[in-house]
This record gives C-alpha cells, structure tokens and sequence, in this order.
C-alpha cells in the first residue's frame, strides 16, 4: 500500500530514503565528492563504492550509521536498510563496522524543526549534505505566488577535492531531482 493508501501500489519510501538515492545518483555525476584525501600519499582518491552515513539520534547522542554500497540499492532498498540501522542505533546494538567506512553523509537537521545549519564533514570523508525541514512557504512558480513546500539544502566540501563548481554542479542536481523528479528518472 502506498502513502495514498492505493491496492497494489508499493511500500511507502521515506524522504530520507529518496534523498539517499538522489545523492547516489549526483555522486556518479559528481565523483569528486565520494572521495578522499590521502594525507601521506599527498594525493586525492576517489571511492569506488558510495557507503552513504546519515545521521541517526539516539538517547546516547548522534550516531552516523553507514548504508553499504549505496549505489547498488534502489530507494525502497536503502530506506529499508535506515530503518534497520536506525533501529539498531536506538537499541545500542549497532556493531562497529556499521559506524565506519562511510564516504558521504547525509545529515537530515529538519527533523529537529531547523531550516538551516552548516554541516561539519566526517573525516576522511570529502562532503556532506544537509537537509532542512520541508516547510509551505510563498513561493514563486512559472511566474505566480503560490505555497509551494519548500527545503533548505546546505553542501559542505573539501576544497582540495574539487572547486565551487563541482559542488555548485552537485547541489544543482540535487535541487533538480528534489524540485523535478523527472531529471532523477532520465538517469536511472
């Protein structure tokens, strides 16, 4: 049953979830923020799997539980895997590898009722993308005032791994698939 409550239709797929997928789907485009920076090495290297970290709270505190090879996983495969993790994150039975080896996070602050705020990247990693609350505001649309439901995204990167544009590049296509998912569905 769908969110709608329709027969036949499929499982209900968070908005956590379809965020993942849509940050798999722009780290392809955007390669350069999977990555890492090889200190000693002093090189960059990009990641060939995505192990997408999001941010779960617990009575402990913030945990960032790592989604394996995203990249593998459609939206309804990746939400069932946060919901796994998260519940495990709230029992305290999450095991160490769960916790590490991820290579972008995603760190939903709307849940705590905040628009805006400016994510601390989980070293090594080289990005991080957070999500604000969806909230109806007046919005202006194909030249007229409407309320539209509307999310502040905030990117934080390393430099050292690519320029403003990259990220700009990044940030863009996500807004897109947020805004029109149709962009998201033409590269699947």
């Amino acid at each position: 049953m769908n969110s709608a409550g329709g027969p036949g239709a499929g499982p209900k797929v968070s908005v956590l979830a379809l965020l993942a997928r849509i940050c798999t789907a722009a780290l392809a485009r955007y390669p350069e923020l999977n990555s890492t920076v090889d200190q000693e090495a002093r090189e960059i290297v990009r990641l060939p799997g995505i192990h997408l970290g999001f941010a779960a709270q617990t009575e402990r505190g913030l945990v960032v539980p790592v989604v394996r090879d995203a990249q593998a996983r459609n939206a309804e495969s990746i939400g069932a895997e946060i919901t796994r993790l998260t519940e495990a994150a709230r029992t305290g039975t999450l095991k160490p590898a769960e916790l590490t080896g991820g290579t972008f996070t995603l760190n939903n602050y709307g849940v705590f009722g905040v628009d805006g705020s400016t994510p601390i990247i989980n070293h090594p990693e080289a990005a991080m993308l957070g999500v604000g609350r969806i909230v109806p505001k007046p919005w202006v649309h194909e030249g007229e005032l409407a309320v539209r439901r509307v999310v502040q995204l905030s990117l934080t990167f390393d430099h050292r791994v690519c320029d403003g544009g990259t990220a700009g590049g990044f940030l863009r296509y996500v807004a897109d698939c947020v805004e029109q998912p149709a962009v998201l569905l033409r590269t699947l």
